[in-house]
Parts: C-alpha cells; sequence; structure tokens
C-alpha cells in the first residue's frame, strides 16, 4: 500500500514548496494572497492508507449571530462560481472550504499541489465577497 503523504512530501520537496506536519496523517502548507496575509491549507490523507485525500481551509471568516443565514448565502453565490472547491459555514459560524481528491501512486504530488495552489488562488478571491457581505 502507498503511503501518499509521504509521496507528497516528496514531490513537495522536490518542487521546493515549504510544509509542516500538525499531525501524522496532516501536512499544512501556508500561501499567501492579495486579499489574505495568511491560507494555511491542511491536507488530510486517509489514516487507513485509502487514496482519499481532503484538503481543508479553515476559518477564512465568520458570520456570528444572525448573520450565518447571509454567511450561508455567500458559500451558495461561491459554490455556484466555483466548482472545485466547496465553500460551507460549520456550526460556530465559521467559512470553511474544501476539496475531496481520490489520487493514486504516480499523480499524488502533483494533483495534491495543483489543487492547493488553485484552492488558495480561489478562496483569496472570495475573501472580498465575504468581507461584503458580512458588513453589510
Amino acid at each position: 500500500m502507498a503511503n501518499y503523504k509521504s509521496l507528497f512530501m516528496s514531490y513537495m520537496d522536490s518542487s521546493n514548496v515549504k510544509y509542516s506536519e500538525p499531525r501524522e496523517d496532516v501536512v499544512k502548507v501556508v500561501f499567501k494572497g492579495d486579499n489574505l496575509k495568511s491560507i494555511p491549507i491542511f491536507v488530510f490523507f486517509d489514516k487507513d492508507g485509502k487514496p482519499l485525500v481532503s484538503l481543508i481551509c479553515g476559518e477564512i471568516t465568520n458570520f456570528k449571530g444572525n448573520k450565518v443565514t447571509t454567511g450561508i448565502l455567500s458559500c451558495n453565490d461561491m459554490n455556484n462560481k466555483y466548482s472545485w472547491v466547496k465553500f460551507y459555514v460549520n456550526d460556530d459560524g465559521n467559512v470553511h472550504a474544501k476539496i475531496d481528491v481520490d489520487i493514486d501512486n504516480n499523480t499524488c504530488g502533483r494533483v495534491c499541489l495543483s489543487l492547493i495552489v488553485r484552492m488558495a488562488k480561489i478562496i483569496d478571491e472570495a475573501y472580498p465577497v465575504f468581507m461584503k457581505a458580512q458588513w453589510t
């Protein structure tokens, strides 16, 4: 069985992309955007070694109290605009972004890094929409 996390980290090393390992099954990559100073994306690898990976960026912004509905509507707008990333509001009112992907030994690193870059760009583009909705 392939160790997809190791394959991914080897690809990141060969691409000179910095990352950290906050947990045994997780790799964290942080990007800087034009609208967000920090876009931390966590890459979750299946603990059982299955070829499934989840990329998650949490707490992009928060829609508290009576703004939760506004946050959900903003996420729906962004989900209609960007089909690669799923935006959602969790129980605490935090906006999260997620991509799930099925990988294989040959494409693990390339596919994951490509999706991480795409995700960071989409989050950075969506951030002003969330801010506008939050303050109107």
